[in-house]
């Protein structure tokens, strides 16, 4: 075996073993807010668009193609997330002043108290999961965290 395969399986392992932690810590912090979830009557997706709206500041609205790529999703499952967000009266599509012939999805008054609500909810039950861990430890690992998502992604960092 040449030094240069050994690398390589060296570099592959570590890639599969930081990806095997980090779908481990994801599961783990999906687990955490559940119970929130559950009795917000929210998924995890939807409380993600409550969040990007929220975050968006006043008037709370962005437009579907921001959400998609803020969020990750495909156009086709945003469009089941806001079906069910309006349908529950928390969300609603306006049209965008900017452009008449599209429009944006905007928070309700419901929308903003529930978005407020899980969000707290949620950001509790996070600390609460991540309170064993030390802040230096934490931090140091959000750097790092910011450092490799800056080197593998060009989308907005959450």
């Amino acid at each position: 075996m040449t030094a240069d395969s050994t690398n390589r399986s060296g570099d592959e392992r570590l890639a599969l073993t930081f990806s095997q932690h980090v779908v481990r810590l994801q599961g783990l912090l999906e687990q955490a807010i559940a119970p929130t979830l559950a009795a917000q009557s929210l998924t995890p997706a939807e409380l993600d668009v409550l969040g990007a709206l929220r975050s968006a500041g006043s008037p709370y609205r962005l437009r579907p193609k921001e959400l998609a790529a803020r969020l990750l999703l495909t156009t086709g499952g945003l469009s089941n997330v806001l079906r069910r967000l309006d349908a529950r009266g928390l969300i609603s599509r306006v049209p965008d002043p900017s452009d008449g012939r599209s429009h944006g999805v905007q928070l309700t008054p419901a929308g903003v108290t529930s978005a407020q609500a899980a969000t707290s909810a949620a950001t509790a039950a996070l600390q609460r999961t991540l309170s064993a861990v030390p802040a230096a430890t934490l931090s140091d690992s959000l750097r790092q965290l910011q450092s490799i998502l800056g080197s593998i992604d060009d989308g907005p960092s959450v």
